[in-house]
């Protein structure tokens, strides 16, 4: 292991035992849901701002391997992106389409829609896997909040070791899909194996998931 050449990891805040957790200084929050539940979590995401930028609950093009995405909208307007193109495919809002789904292996990604509200959004995976979606949302989100509270650039090798437990490629954007998707699975399993076999990065840590609690 070569963990002395990477950089020092922010303090980690211990999040485990919370139901609702709340980040961004209190901008956003995730409440995590029992299993068996109609929908694991409901994340709110405050609207994009130039003083703070986009949350860190808005994800980037990401795919899921072996799992469909659904969401439901409690509140506020949510843009729903598929592909690559640059329009929403759909856009969620209370007083029309409230619900939408994402297949596996789809690319997609999702921002908050309005420049003013909250969203307050639902959200599950089929079939469900809870352990594995907690772990994955509970340490990801928590990873992110800790190095925004210390200006700590994220290490893009800890996040892969994360999101190889979850089984979830980012996108790399090429115009030719199959090659994309292809070089988006290479970049998860190469970049996961060097940040944790030759980093030392872990996919979960005490402070942010505890399995016990969970079950």
């Amino acid at each position: 292991m070569l963990s002395f050449l990477r950089a020092s990891d922010p303090p980690r805040t211990k999040t485990a035992d919370e139901t609702t957790t709340v980040f961004e200084n209190g901008r956003s929050s995730v409440q995590f849901a029992a299993p068996g539940s109609e929908y694991i979590m409901t994340q709110r995401i405050p609207p994009t701002t130039k003083e703070h930028g986009a949350s860190l609950l808005q994800p980037p093009f990401h795919y899921h391997l072996y799992q469909d995405e659904h969401f439901r909208v409690q509140s506020g307007r949510a843009s729903f992106f598929t592909g690559l193109g640059p329009d929403p495919a759909v856009v969620l809002s209370p007083d029309g389409v409230t619900t939408t789904s994402v297949k596996a292996g789809t690319y997609h990604r999702f921002e908050n829609a309005s420049a003013t509200e909250d969203l307050v959004l639902d959200i599950k995976l089929t079939p469900e896997t809870y352990e594995q979606e907690q772990r994955f949302f509970r340490n990801f989100f928590s990873y992110l909040d800790d190095c925004t509270k210390t200006k700590t650039p994220p290490s893009i090798f800890q996040l892969l070791v994360f999101l190889h437990g979850a089984d979830t490629p980012l996108v790399i954007p090429l115009p030719v899909e199959w090659l994309g998707r292809m070089l988006s699975r290479i970049l998860l399993s190469g970049g996961a194996a060097w940040g944790r076999y030759v980093l030392g990065y872990q996919p979960s840590y005490e402070e942010y998931y505890d399995d016990k609690k969970t079950k």
